[in-house]
């Protein structure tokens, strides 16, 4: 079940994560202080990563495509839970390497940057799980109904 469920969640939102790594990736490549080998890097790793999720790449254009609405939406439920499953896996490694650190201040900022991350993260969780009925039905009309683009007759 959590692979069908994790299957899904890269299905969901794989194009935005693309999205924001290419917008990453085009400011690093124009910044003039990163040695010119270390920017090839980085580009091959996005041209591996991209043809890797080709396919899922290739069917979020078409979703987005068909109904931009509906994709947005789905990136807005889908973004949260992977945050939830990049938590999980970042807090081990920032502990350990807040261990082997050899800088207090770096230590203590990885702390103070995890922890405010996870507590605004858990704030958001309880609040939508509170209002779960409210933000969907907000979701579900009145966000969709701003963000759709009416074709006007001309």
């Amino acid at each position: 079940m959590f692979l069908a469920q994790s299957g899904s969640l890269l299905q969901q939102i794989v194009f935005p994560i693309f999205l924001i790594w290419f917008v990453g990736l085009t400011l690093v490549l124009i910044r003039n202080d990163i040695e010119i080998i270390w920017k090839i890097a980085t580009f091959f790793v996005f041209v591996f990563y991209f043809f890797q999720f080709f396919p899922e790449l290739k069917e979020a254009y078409e979703r987005l495509s068909k109904s931009y609405p509906s994709e947005i939406l789905s990136w807005l439920y889908g973004i949260p839970r992977a945050i939830y499953f990049f938590l999980l896996f970042l807090w081990p490694i920032a502990v350990i390497r807040m261990y082997y650190t050899a800088s207090p201040v770096l230590a203590n900022m990885t702390a103070r940057t995890l922890v405010a991350a996870t507590l605004a993260y858990w704030i958001f969780f309880l609040v939508y799980h509170q209002f779960t009925g409210q933000i969907d039905e907000f979701f579900k009309t009145k966000f969709i109904e701003w963000i759709t683009i009416v074709p006007t007759g001309k």
